[in-house]
């Protein structure tokens, strides 16, 4: 195997608190040596990172591939040249797929077909109840023994507390997490925006705060109560950011994520109607998109997430009502999360990276999220000041639900390096 040899980079590695232009050389899909300089005759393929960042492979706890099942949206083929194409050198696809990912032989599945034509690392995510039905378990040491890298109903949340008590208990055995889609479904059922004054303006079926915050409380006593793992998904208001600081300054085992959309966009953005707006939960008012960024900046929110979700143009062209929830956004979520938090000065370099590697790394207990000596090879060379504009007809997703159209980016992964190759590279670009 041809030696990689990355030069003169900004080598981030939140693992071991390093930021420093260090070089970076891979053989055999390792990192094996880091210094202030390295240079090798023969057989080495060079890539020069002066003013970039070369970090530990992105890694995307929360998407959606929609293989199996619905090919027309997204395959692994093209789910996982999307992702790479934004830096993404690890994903989780969630288990809604249809047949969910329920049975160990679905789990292998995904990985074989990954094997043969995905281009990043996978780590499945299995489904908590069979058929996502909330009537009974499915057999978690087994789909983790098959390569099932945590559980979850994601599109639904576990309203049988019962279920949901012997799932937390049940995954403690094994030591593995929980990943609860908070909603009360009475309470959201029908509704397609945030409940608020622009629902009510624009007569639009409305999704309550306290959807999610109902959900996030009572999920919350049963961790308290089981002593167990869970992680809330895509969370979304300030009465849930609440919650979980106060649970975990009550020393409870809980994780968060936080979705890019729901930073960028609030309810006032759907005066338009525009379907690709409309995610559940959806983006809310500015003053829990103001909580959100506090939730990050405070550790009460551990990682950033995608939520990937694609549909088809003609799924999207229904009316706000009728439409499906979620966007795609593999290829924009970098960019938005460096608008927010690094453009802004909120986080350093080295605590925006660590919210990309690391912490999700941590959250799920995925072995990367590293680049020392002797670890994998995914590497991600990101220049934070790129300015670009995204097009979502050029998108490598099989989708185009995406409300960034034409919106102008700043920062972008220009390589993302898996196992030591070069799973994607951008082209025509000034790399300096």
């Amino acid at each position: 195997m041809t030696n990689l040899l990355i030069k003169n980079g900004r080598y981030i590695n939140p693992k071991t608190n390093t930021d420093e232009k260090l070089d970076v050389l891979v053989q055999e899909g390792k990192v094996v040596d880091l210094k202030k300089e390295i240079n090798l005759n023969g057989d080495t393929t060079v890539i020069e990172a002066k003013n970039l960042w070369v970090v530990p492979g992105l890694i995307d706890i929360h998407c959606h591939l929609r293989d199996p099942g619905q090919p027309e949206k997204e395959t692994i083929e093209t789910g996982t040249k999307s992702a790479a194409s934004g830096g993404f050198t690890s994903i989780c696809p969630m288990a809604n797929t249809k047949p969910p990912i329920d049975t160990a032989a679905l789990v292998e599945y995904v990985n074989k077909t990954n094997q043969k034509i995905g281009i990043v690392n996978i780590f499945q995510i299995a489904a908590v109840t069979k058929g996502l039905m909330q009537e009974e378990l499915t057999p978690f040491e087994e789909l983790k023994s098959a390569g099932a890298i945590g559980f979850s109903d994601d599109g639904k949340p576990i309203e049988n507390l019962k279920l949901l008590r012997h799932a937390l208990e049940y995954a403690q055995i094994i030591d593995a997490n929980i990943i609860s889609h908070a909603e009360d479904s009475k309470l959201c059922c029908g509704g397609a925006v945030h409940e608020g004054y622009w629902s009510v303006k624009l007569g639009i079926p409305g999704i309550p705060s306290s959807s999610e915050a109902t959900c996030v409380a009572r999920e919350i006593e049963l961790v308290r109560q089981t002593k167990g793992k869970l992680h809330f998904a895509h969370v979304s208001t300030k009465e849930a950011v609440d919650l979980i600081r106060q649970a975990k300054s009550d020393r409870l085992r809980i994780t968060a994520e936080v979705a890019p959309h729901h930073l960028i966009l609030t309810d006032e953005d759907i005066q338009d109607f525009d379907t690709n707006k409309k995610m559940n939960p959806p983006v809310r008012s500015k003053e829990d998109k103001d909580a959100l960024i506090k939730g990050v900046l405070d550790g009460t929110l551990d990682t950033f997430a995608t939520d990937h979700a694609p549909h088809t143009q003609e799924e999207k062209s229904r009316s706000l009502s009728e439409a499906p929830f979620g966007i795609i956004g593999f290829e924009t979520a970098l960019s938005l999360y460096l608008e927010v938090f690094y453009h802004t000065q909120k986080l350093s370099p080295l605590s925006f990276i660590k919210m990309l590697t690391i912490n999700p790394a941590s959250v799920l207990n995925i072995p990367r999220g590293s680049i020392s000596k002797g670890d994998i090879a995914d590497i991600t060379i990101i220049n934070p000041e790129y300015s670009w504009k995204y097009d979502v007809n050029k998108s490598l997703s099989k989708s185009r639900n995406s409300p960034f159209h034409k919106k102008t980016l700043k920062g972008k992964a220009l390589y993302t390096i898996v196992n030591g190759k070069i799973v994607h590279k951008e082209l025509n670009v000034n790399y300096n």
